[in-house]
């Protein structure tokens, strides 16, 4: 009974408050499909907005049976109380059920991650069929970091399928709007529509809900809105957040997700400000150039690419202001948030560089090394043919940029059908190797990179230990770098194969190049997203998929097994290599 009285509510509130809540959202933009009646419409929400308070009614009773007493009833379950008793007192008014049902079902929504209480757990039945099947369902963190953005992408599949989410009078076919929403949970960039045309602007503010889902995980954003609202994590989810930032205690755990929201928000409202600025001087209204502010600062530091312009950003390919703003922007979300937490150490409480961790130390440098030699290839490499017509400072500018977006922002500021084959060829490589553990950004890794160099010099030099700056890297460690590796380049052959299959017609650098930025989660493209077939854009975007949650973790999570009861150990076998 207890069950019934905990699921029945929740589903009867997302099913008719959740209708309620889409068609009223429908009718406020004029978004109403144009084969509904209007008068049926009208008869429908007005009988909703005498549903809603019942079925809130519904919910605060349910709540008050399984609570343990009153007190525990209104300690737990305040929020449902305020909500519904002023729906009584505006019994039958749209709008105010429409805004209270909305955010009372969000609120039921978040609850559905809290950790149920020890009194609960003690009144569920035991014995049912049903309890022992969903109770023998136990998620490890990669599996459920998988479900957790599968879940999200097909939420946003959903409202980008909207009328209210397309510009134009037809709404996203399907294949088209679980592109786009996977293309911005994964933070990927790639679109088969045009944002700016082909978008309203409530479907634009979820592509960017999206993209800062996506760029902080799910799991993060979760335990952050968790701690800002006051709730406490459950056990399991503290043990997946612990995988997930790579933390060993409780309190590390904390403070890394209080650390997290902090540079969050310190971040991207300093890029929105000066973006703002920035947009202002190219002569747009405040309004507007506050609102492309922020977009480009959230898609920049989520690393994400998508932009509001058709020609992304050459338009603005020699702002001085906004091509800065947009590296440092990039530069910090590829940083990862463990590197970000150290180098705000050394800035304001005076640690010394010496003193950082081995793992900032790896990212810094090979971040630098790989930004540094990217840009040097593609300014001489295009010095003469795409660079041409640029002075020496506008050369060195957009070389720069171009150099820092291959880390999988996805940005540009020149064509890059105008460039060299073997300059493009060359960003692959980049593009493949990607930004850093912890980030925003996606590809290898650059820790991936550097462990696998020093294990390829130890071995040359015939040393048995792999070291990085006087510190060495275990043997697991150098071994899950190799996997990580050898299987992202096996997938990578295995997709560029089955769009050459799928594409005949497109040319093999375009497809070369369009598999490893989905890999990568960068976002560039030679231009044929839009002219894929249906089943290369649904190849595509699981290419993207798999390149966001990553191929270790995907590998791990669809092979992950329960530990048998008792080891065998086997007797070490010969093999010769090379």
């Amino acid at each position: 009974m207890n069950i019934l009285l905990q699921k029945i509510p929740f589903l009867l509130e997302l099913l008719i408050n959740g209708i309620f809540i889409v068609l009223s959202s429908l009718k406020s933009i004029d978004k109403v499909p144009s084969s509904w009646s209007p008068q049926l419409v009208d008869q429908v929400l007005s009988v909703g907005a005498m549903v809603v308070p019942i079925i809130l009614g519904i919910v605060v009773i349910s709540n008050f049976l399984t609570s343990r007493d009153l007190e525990d009833f209104i300690r737990r379950h305040i929020f449902s109380i305020t909500v519904f008793v002023p729906l009584i007192l505006t019994w039958g008014d749209q709008e105010f059920a429409f805004w209270l049902s909305s955010t009372h079902l969000l609120s039921s929504i978040l609850s559905l991650y809290d950790e149920p209480s020890e009194s609960k757990k003690k009144k569920q039945f035991v014995g049912t069929p049903s309890a022992q099947l969903f109770r023998g369902i136990r998620l490890s963190p990669a599996q459920m970091v998988i479900v957790s953005f599968s879940g999200v992408i097909l939420l946003g599949t959903f409202l980008l399928m909207l009328p209210v989410s397309s510009a134009g009078e037809e709404s996203l076919s399907f294949i088209d709007a679980i592109f786009m929403a996977t293309s911005a949970t994964c933070v990927t960039g790639l679109g088969t529509k045009s944002l700016a045309t082909d978008f309203s602007l409530f479907g634009q503010i979820v592509i960017l809900i999206l993209i800062q889902i996506g760029g902080l995980s799910i799991m993060t954003l979760y335990s952050s809105m968790a701690i800002l609202l006051g709730k406490n994590m459950g056990m399991k989810d503290r043990v997946i957040m612990q995988d997930l930032l790579d933390v060993n205690s409780l309190e590390d755990l904390f403070k890394m997700i209080v650390d997290i929201i902090k540079f969050t928000f310190f971040i991207e409202l300093w890029g929105g400000i000066v973006l703002t600025i920035a947009f202002t001087f190219e002569g747009f209204e405040f309004g507007t150039a506050l609102y492309y502010g922020f977009f480009h600062s959230i898609s920049a530091f989520c690393n994400a690419g998508f932009s509001l312009f058709d020609t992304s950003l050459e338009t603005y390919g020699t702002s001085p202001l906004i091509n800065t703003t947009i590296m440092i922007l990039i530069t910090l979300g590829g940083l990862g948030f463990i590197v970000l937490k150290d180098l705000k150490d050394v800035v304001t409480s005076g640690k010394k560089i010496v003193r950082l961790g081995v793992h900032t130390k790896i990212v810094l440098v090979t971040s630098g090394i790989l930004t540094f030699a990217g840009a040097l290839f593609i300014f001489f490499g295009e010095f003469l043919n795409a660079l041409d017509n640029y002075t020496l400072w506008q050369k060195v500018q957009i070389s720069l940029f171009q150099s820092v977006t291959l880390r999988t922002a996805g940005f540009n500021t020149i064509p890059l059908t105008s460039m060299h084959t073997y300059t493009l060829y060359i960003m692959t490589l980049f593009m493949f190797i990607g930004g850093s553990p912890g980030s925003t950004a996606g590809g290898v890794k650059t820790t991936t990179l550097a462990i696998l160099i020093q294990s390829i010099k130890a071995t040359l030099k015939g040393d048995k230990r792999v070291t990085v700056f006087d510190r060495s890297i275990s043997g697991p460690i150098v071994v899950r770098a190799t996997a990580l590796m050898f299987i992202s380049i096996l997938i990578t052959s295995f997709f560029i194969l089955v769009l050459m299959r799928l594409e005949p017609n497109q040319n093999f650098l375009a497809i070369f190049f369009e598999v490893i930025s989905a890999s990568g989660t960068v976002g560039l493209s030679l231009g044929i997203t839009p002219f894929l077939t249906g089943v290369g854009k649904f190849a595509v975007a699981a290419l993207m998929f798999s390149g966001r949650i990553g191929p270790l973790t995907l590998i791990l999570a669809i092979g992950q097994r329960q530990k048998s009861i008792g080891k065998f150990d086997y007797p070490d076998g010969r093999i010769m290599i090379g």
